[in-house]
């Protein structure tokens, strides 16, 4: 990516994420606008490392999972993949919404269900910021795989799904 996309700080605070903190940051800096980059490592992902942390009680470990997924991925990416790696943090909690919710709904286990809202409603938040992200900055979303041939080019969504799958325990429906 050649420019990084920046966003309106007047637009972000009509988001409600972060609204004291950008309202701080719009009076400390005096600009108007900021970049994707500076965003993900000054509010996006202070929020969801807080929201994570939250989440460190007896039988919320379910909760945490995707948020550290995101934190993991947010943290350690480069400035040029960024908005690859949030559209692919996007499909991984769509997916986990889904995968959930099906869940919910065919299990009769009541600590089971409570697992699998838990799981649910993590990804949709994170999902939530996500979209929020995506819409203020106007990033486009880019087709990484067909740049390269498979051998040469590991894409940042194959990457982050291949751990998410890696790393949640196997569901059994049964």
């Amino acid at each position: 990516m050649s420019e990084t996309p920046n966003a309106s700080v007047k637009d972000l605070l009509s988001t409600g994420y972060f609204y004291e903190e950008l309202k701080n940051y719009m009076k400390s800096t005096e600009s108007k606008e900021i970049d994707l980059v500076s965003f993900n490592r000054d509010f996006a992902l202070p929020y969801l490392i807080g929201k994570s942390a939250s989440y460190k009680g007896p039988g919320q470990t379910n909760r945490a999972r995707i948020l550290n997924l995101a934190v993991k991925f947010l943290g350690n990416v480069n400035d040029g993949e960024l908005t690859e790696t949030i559209f692919a943090l996007k499909k991984v909690a769509e997916s986990e919404v889904q995968v959930s919710e099906k869940e919910i709904s065919t299990t009769d286990e009541p600590a089971r269900a409570r697992s699998c809202r838990q799981r649910s409603e993590s990804a949709q938040s994170l999902g939530k910021l996500l979209t929020s992200i995506i819409k203020m900055f106007r990033l486009p979303h880019i087709v990484g795989k067909g740049d390269k041939p498979d051998e040469e080019h590991d894409s940042v969504e194959d990457s982050i799904k291949s751990y998410w799958e890696l790393s949640i325990p196997p569901v059994s429906l049964t």
